[in-house]
């Protein structure tokens, strides 16, 4: 197993746009961290000072935004394409490994990759708030909103892995992935404005459908009553449209469990070609 995940890790950073991603991914924490701390207002200082103790948070929560998304498609979306892009999947069938344990460890290749990137970003978060802003307090919420990131990252991850399967397609499978992503987080925007206009729940049922919402909003509802609520929603780019955790849980599930069974069943079950030009 080790073998064919160490060779997914190698794969995935040879793609320029995983790559760039994470140096993106990176900078961007970084500068936010830094921008927090050297602001040249003074008002704004004051403003901030109460929030100084959970800047430990701005960073954990700061990928799920967006950017931790894109990061799970870049990797997901080549994982199986390529394979059959430059033929190397024949390679690996070839010895004495059967369909199901490819797939499984190639896809377990892919998410522990993103698990230890995010894991990069949580631990620089933690090293810039306690270095620039002192001690800070309730960090003992810090499991339980990893794991919520990383759970919710497995929607549009496991959405780009069997688009990557299906079409057997890299570049398709990123665009079109990405495309879900962004249409849904556009539409979720407009829902929720024709909500504030019309005052009609209806629309908010029908943005808690899309994919999107459970898959951003999981780990913001956890954190809506905590004390540093307001430093999230300056870092959240969906509107919060509902609280209700029980949903946001089952979107997640339903949107995760679909892909990655259409994924095996696809692999499973259709023919593999010799190489996909």
């Amino acid at each position: 197993m080790l073998e064919i995940m160490l060779y997914e890790w190698r794969r995935a950073f040879s793609r320029k746009k995983v790559i760039v991603l994470v140096i993106v991914s990176l900078f961007f924490e970084i500068a936010v961290y830094l921008a927090v701390a050297f602001v040249p207002s003074e008002r704004v200082k004051v403003l901030l000072t109460p929030f100084y103790p959970y800047m430990w948070a701005l960073g954990v929560l700061l990928p799920q935004s967006l950017l931790l998304h894109f990061l799970a498609i870049s990797i997901s979306s080549g994982s199986m394409s390529e394979e059959y892009e430059q033929g190397t999947i024949d390679f690996f069938l070839t010895k004495a490994i059967t369909r199901s344990r490819f797939i499984t460890e190639k896809w377990l290749g892919s998410f522990t990759l993103l698990v230890f990137i995010y894991g990069i970003m949580v631990i620089l978060s933690l090293l810039m708030s306690f270095s620039l802003f002192g001690s800070q307090q309730d960090v003992y919420l810090l499991p339980e909103i990893v794991a919520s990131v990383l759970f919710s990252s497995l929607v549009f991850f496991n959405i780009a892995f069997m688009i990557g399967e299906v079409l057997r397609r890299s570049s398709l499978s990123f665009i079109i992935s990405s495309s879900i992503l962004i249409g849904s987080i556009l539409v979720s925007d407009v829902l929720e404005f024709i909500n504030l206009i019309t005052h009609s729940p209806q629309y908010i049922t029908i943005a808690e459908y899309l994919p999107s919402w459970g898959a951003t909003q999981l780990p913001f509802i956890l954190v809506s009553n905590s004390p540093f609520s307001i430093l999230i929603q300056a870092i959240d780019l969906l509107p919060t449209i509902s609280n209700n955790i029980n949903i946001a849980i089952i979107s997640v599930l339903v949107y995760s469990i679909i892909p990655i069974v259409m994924s095996f069943s696809s692999f499973l079950n259709r023919d593999i070609p010799k190489k996909i030009s």
